[in-house]
């Protein structure tokens, strides 16, 4: 997995620092709180979370199965590519706007999903007794593709709020210059008139990249378990 960082300031709407374009909330939509609190854990934040209604897309499998039954078949990557003298990107919008007809209506556009962002910790807020953070995307490789999910309509503060007993630690650490990880684990559910977006990567490789996009009901944060030695 791959880690992009983006740093959140106070009171700053993230995704207009990644130059993407961000949500519109409807006016039944109301925007998630991002003020939350700071598992222990990963298995600690995503243990509450309602599995009946709310699937996690975690590893590459679950990605998978899920984009098998939205999907059906993988994309032909060698066959999306640029020809000679056809227009840039060309093949890719047609063969987006072929997929988003043929899922339109999909019940997994209604279901509540579950995905990963990865996190870093930044400054002490005072006020809330947390921290604000950077945070950037996970990105799982597929037999699909790089799955890399797009929220949208993120909270305009995102704040990550640990147990008391806890505080005082990563506060020293923090003071003492170290880095602290986290997941950020948001759900919601895909946005229905363009829910995935094909395309490659920008890296030179030419990967293809399958990104959900998603529109954001839940933020949850939990520290990140340290490498297996």
């Amino acid at each position: 997995m791959r880690h992009r960082w983006i740093t959140l300031t106070f009171l700053v709407v993230v995704l207009g620092t990644l130059a993407e374009p961000t949500a519109v909330l409807s006016r039944t939509e109301k925007q998630p709180s991002g003020i939350a609190p700071l598992s222990p854990s990963l298995s600690a934040a995503v243990q509450p979370l309602d599995r009946r209604t709310i699937r996690l897309l975690i590893t590459a499998h679950d990605q998978e199965q899920f984009l098998h039954e939205l999907e059906h078949s993988p994309p032909p990557w060698d066959r999306l590519h640029d020809r000679q003298g056809e227009g840039h990107g060309e093949r890719l919008f047609r063969f987006n706007r072929q997929r988003d007809a043929a899922r339109m209506d999909h019940p997994l556009l209604r279901q509540r999903l579950a995905f990963l962002w990865a996190g870093v910790l930044r400054r002490y807020v005072p006020e809330y007794h947390g921290f604000t953070l950077a945070m950037g995307p996970v990105f799982t490789s597929t037999t699909w593709g790089l799955v890399r999910f797009k929220p949208i309509g993120l909270p305009d503060e995102m704040i990550a709020v640990p147990p008391p007993d806890l505080l005082p630690h990563l506060r020293t650490k923090l003071l003492a210059g170290d880095r602290i990880e986290i997941d950020i684990l948001f759900t919601g559910h895909l946005v229905p008139d363009e829910s995935l977006l094909y395309a490659f990567s920008h890296d030179g490789t030419d990967q293809g990249v399958i990104m959900p996009i998603v529109l954001i009901d839940g933020v949850h944060y939990a520290l990140k378990a340290p490498p297996s030695p």
